[in-house]
């Protein structure tokens, strides 16, 4: 990937803002304009250098792995305070930033908030980041495969869980995109449920949304089974959300944002008198990090454009009887 082409257009960014230097802090945007993989540090571009302050445990890495010419310096915070003086003012991007270090920087340099427009850079995918991502999703796909046919009846959540941490690195995976949710039951009305030692009940909705990190780049899918046998309610429920997933892919092209998608989709549930029972937005871009922007929710004016990757994940939240969702992604 061409990073000195992407930090040119940081440059450029700055330049039209009239802000002499910027400082990223973010992991994800460092390694998407630099290519060095869940860093700590914080990366100062100015017109003309690239610089680098990170931790003393990350330097020899950071020397062996870097690709173009970067400046690289141990982090010392008097130093660093030091070298910032050279510039009259400069910008931050500002949801990186904590109060307390905005705070101790402020008293010695004018700081300038900007929106987070790396993130909005890294929303067009280049194609070496689209092959990264498809390679995640074929592990993804693999896993959830394996998975299926080692479901049992009295099994617990968190041995499920751990088989797919097990899984994903038996594939090629380099971890999990993050934390496998496994929702039987109950659970399965909990779009966020955090895995415990529940067993698997014959019949009853069993959710399953894993992710997988293949070399920086995510993937997002969500099954939901039946173990043992069908449940006619929710088996009903399942054939309409697969049925809206299928109209929503139909409907989605370039030009279309995120809140006319969303709202796409709840017109279809609310048709069948499910829309209250749809509790979180449709979708979420993916890439360096799982949730990204395009985002398909209500209000949302995130434009789809070619090179865009986001999931579509239609779901029905039940109280007190459990849900089913349905997770696929999408590359425009």
């Amino acid at each position: 990937m061409d990073y000195k082409k992407r930090i040119e257009r940081v440059r450029d960014f700055i330049e039209k803002k009239g802000i002499p230097a910027l400082l990223i802090k973010n992991p994800s945007n460092i390694f998407y304009l630099t290519g060095l993989l869940e860093i700590e540090g914080i990366l100062v571009i100015d017109s003309k250098d690239t610089c680098l302050f990170t931790p003393a445990l990350y330097y020899s890495e950071i020397g062996d792995l870097i690709t173009f010419e970067v400046e690289i310096y141990v982090y010392k915070d008097e130093e660093f305070k030091k070298f910032l003086k050279r510039y009259k003012k400069i910008g931050f991007i500002d949801n990186e930033w904590v109060f307390s270090s905005y705070t101790s920087l402020s008293k010695e340099n004018k700081l300038i908030p900007v929106p987070d427009f790396v993130k909005k850079m890294r929303m067009i995918k280049e194609n070496y980041e689209i092959k990264l991502i498809k390679k995640a999703l074929e592990i993804n796909r693999k896993v959830f495969k394996k998975i299926e046919k080692e479901i049992k009846i009295g099994m617990e959540e968190t041995v499920i869980a751990g088989q797919i941490h097990h899984l994903i690195r038996r594939y090629g995976g380099r971890r999990e995109a993050f934390e496998p949710i496994v929702a039987s039951g109950i659970h399965s009305a909990y779009p966020h449920h955090k895995n415990r030692k529940k067993k698997i009940e014959i019949g009853k909705p069993l959710i399953i949304d894993a992710g997988v990190d293949y070399n920086g780049y995510k993937s997002d899918l969500t099954k939901t089974f039946f173990p043992g046998r069908n449940n006619k309610k929710f088996k009903d429920i399942y054939k309409t959300l697969q049925d809206v997933q299928q109209k929503v892919m139909e409907f989605i092209r370039p030009g279309k944002t995120g809140g006319e998608v969303h709202s796409y989709a709840v017109g279809l549930l609310k048709k069948k008198g499910l829309d209250r029972y749809f509790i979180h937005g449709l979708g979420h871009g993916v890439g360096i990090d799982v949730h990204e922007v395009p985002v398909l929710a209500p209000e949302s004016k995130d434009e789809i454009k070619e090179g865009c990757v986001f999931t579509v994940e239609p779901g029905i939240y039940i109280p007190g009887e459990g849900g089913i969702r349905l997770e696929d992604m999408v590359i425009i």
